[in-house]
């Protein structure tokens, strides 16, 4: 074929070439890290998709809204960030910038809230001057954080990491977690404990945990907790930072501020628990302020209380500054981690998706932490006032769209990942901040707490896709993120898009430069995002067994010489969506077939 005839071609829509590579999507960048939010996605990764899919002027929907990353995506795309010009220059994209406006649905009342923010930013000037004059009267008021170094001259304390008290089986002895099982040169925490008096030694699991009755104000009553107390304390003198082990002046201020009294005006809020309750280390724990210690509890409260004197523009941006920092660093799920030649622990935030407390659980200084986060929100905020599109939050299920029918132009949605992650249990400790949680009867989920059962999820899945393809414009496009490591919940997933008139066009992979921590940990876990492209109409529905497809995976999967499978499986439900296969690996067993296909060609 000549020149000449090549041009009379049709081009190729600038999407096609997203669906041929696994695209980046880091952990970073100018909105991620304003506020924590399980299996977020960066809105910069979202927008290079909107950007490919849409015009400027487009509509985009996402009916599992989460943190409000898609809204904020269509926004972007009037001024793309350098790094989304890189990304697209980097995969050969032709994204069409300008903007676009967004209707993000989202149940949970802490997304809604959220997003509902960032969708209505204040003057970012008028934000840094309140939030300043809030922590200053704070600061003012509750002095809590005094501290003094080793050589006894006053600092501030930075955090404290604390210790669970354990017993020994053989002498009857008490003693700290930290000192049984923290070794140093190098730094770690080991598997097996010695007992500081007597010196035995066993398994860290043989050392029951020693519990304590303390008596609650707020419950007017006793309750039973694990007995902690303070073991290591960081902190600063003027400029200098320093870190000290925790003395018995120490204690005593954990137990004079531990002692202190709640607010009058304050009731306790339950905690309501579903799957991610464990007997041990939330022992006692049946209310918010069980998350605190006292004092970052009364902190908080403070702080809360006072943005409410804000007009509700500032006072909603300074809450939401307030929660990207509660739950995550606020709490005793704050904890510290191990690295590799590290010579003392490195502070972390709270595990994502689950309400985890550690055995070396830590408090950190709330108003510094404040005044470190203050940054990205202001950041974010002047980038949204120069923003043009609009995005319009409705909290409520998106079984039901508001919506005409051919209203909408795109598509892009993260759903619930079946049993993956509880959003309500989890974003609970944020919520109840809120004053409103989130109604877990709309909740699409898999829950034995909820009496929630595949059939059940797929259900309420079919209501959701059977209301975009309402809404979807004739020849527009959904692009579907999901992640699951059951075969079950992948089925169910297809039945539901399949069941409401959507097919497979094309499939990839959001490859995630870092993985969630439950993605990394999980037993069967799978690497990446995958990603589906779905349209109206019939798909194919290929007689192969799903089988062959794994063997051929398996076989293709040359990139290194080391075979990833975690890749193949990804690839392999990729393949089985493609042609309309039932996926009938869950990922654990797919992983013990691939070792063994491995080792029969070794």
């Amino acid at each position: 074929m000549n020149k000449r005839n090549k041009a009379y071609l049709p081009e190729e829509p600038p999407w096609v070439k997203l669906y041929s590579m696994n695209l980046p999507s880091t952990r970073g960048g100018l909105f991620y890290n304003t506020f924590a939010y399980p299996t977020k996605i960066s809105p910069e990764a979202i927008a290079v998709y909107i950007a490919s899919h849409t015009k400027p002027g487009d509509t985009v929907l996402d009916t599992f809204g989460g943190s409000g990353s898609t809204g904020i995506a269509a926004l972007m795309c009037e001024h793309p960030t350098e790094s989304m010009k890189a990304l697209a220059e980097k995969y050969d994209i032709q994204p069409e910038w300008g903007a676009r406006n967004a209707i993000v649905y989202e149940l949970g009342k802490y997304g809604a809230f959220a997003s509902q923010v960032m969708a209505n930013p204040p003057d970012q000037k008028l934000f840094t001057e309140a939030v300043n004059k809030l922590l200053k009267a704070t600061e003012g008021e509750l002095p809590l954080y005094n501290t003094k170094d080793a050589a006894g001259n006053q600092g501030v304390i930075r955090h404290i990491v604390y210790s669970d008290m354990v017993l020994c089986p053989r002498c009857d002895k008490e003693f700290t977690y930290y000192a049984g099982m923290v070794r140093y040169a190098p730094l770690r925490v080991d598997g097996d404990g010695i007992c500081p008096h007597c010196g035995h030694k066993s398994k860290a699991s043989d050392f029951p945990y020693v519990t304590e009755e303390v008596y609650d104000d707020l419950l007017k009553g006793s309750i039973t907790l694990r007995k902690r107390v303070p073991a290591r304390v960081y902190g600063q003198t003027g400029r200098e930072k320093w870190v000290r082990a925790a003395n018995e002046e120490d204690v005593a201020q954990f137990k004079t501020t531990e002692a202190l009294s709640f607010p009058r005006e304050y009731r306790a809020q339950e905690i309501v628990w579903g799957e991610l309750h464990r007997a041990g280390y939330h022992t006692g724990i049946s209310h918010l302020h069980h998350f605190y210690t006292k004092r970052n509890f009364l902190i908080m409260y403070s702080l809360w209380k006072k943005a409410g004197a804000f007009d509700p523009q500032l006072r909603d941006a300074i809450r939401l500054l307030l929660l990207s920092y509660n739950a995550s660093h606020a709490t005793l799920m704050t904890r510290v981690v191990v690295k590799k030649n590290s010579k003392d622990f490195v502070l972390t935030s709270a595990q994502s998706g689950v309400l985890y407390v550690s055995s070396l659980p830590v408090e950190k200084n709330i108003l510094t932490g404040i005044k470190r986060k203050l940054k990205s929100f202001e950041d974010a905020f002047i980038y949204l006032n120069r923003c043009s599109g609009h995005i319009d939050v409705i909290n409520k299920s998106s079984q039901h769209l508001a919506q005409p029918d051919k209203s909408v132009d795109y598509v892009f949605a993260d759903p619930p990942f079946g049993d993956f992650i509880p959003y309500a249990e989890v974003n609970q400790i944020n919520e109840l901040w809120l004053g409103e949680t989130t109604n877990r009867t709309d909740e699409i989920i898999i829950s034995q707490s909820q009496k929630k059962d595949v059939s059940r999820y797929q259900k309420m899945m079919t209501d959701v896709f059977c209301e975009i393809k309402r809404v979807l414009k004739d020849n527009a496009y959904a692009t579907i993120v999901f992640h699951a490591s059951k075969a079950a919940i992948w089925n169910a997933l297809c039945a539901a898009y399949s069941d409401a008139g959507l097919s497979v066009t094309a499939t990839s992979s959001l490859d995630k430069q870092q993985a969630s921590f439950k993605q990394v940990v999980s037993e069967g876990s799978v690497q990446g995002d995958p990603l589906i492209l779905l349209s109206k109409g019939v798909g194919v529905h290929s007689s192969v067994h799903s089988q062959t497809i794994l063997d051929e995976v398996i076989k293709d999967d040359n990139s290194d010489t080391t075979k990833n499978e975690r890749r193949i499986y990804a690839n392999y439900i990729g393949k089985c969506l493609n042609l309309g296969i039932t996926v009938d690996f869950d990922a654990k067993t797919a992983y013990d077939y691939i070792a063994r296909k491995m080792e029969a060609v070794e």
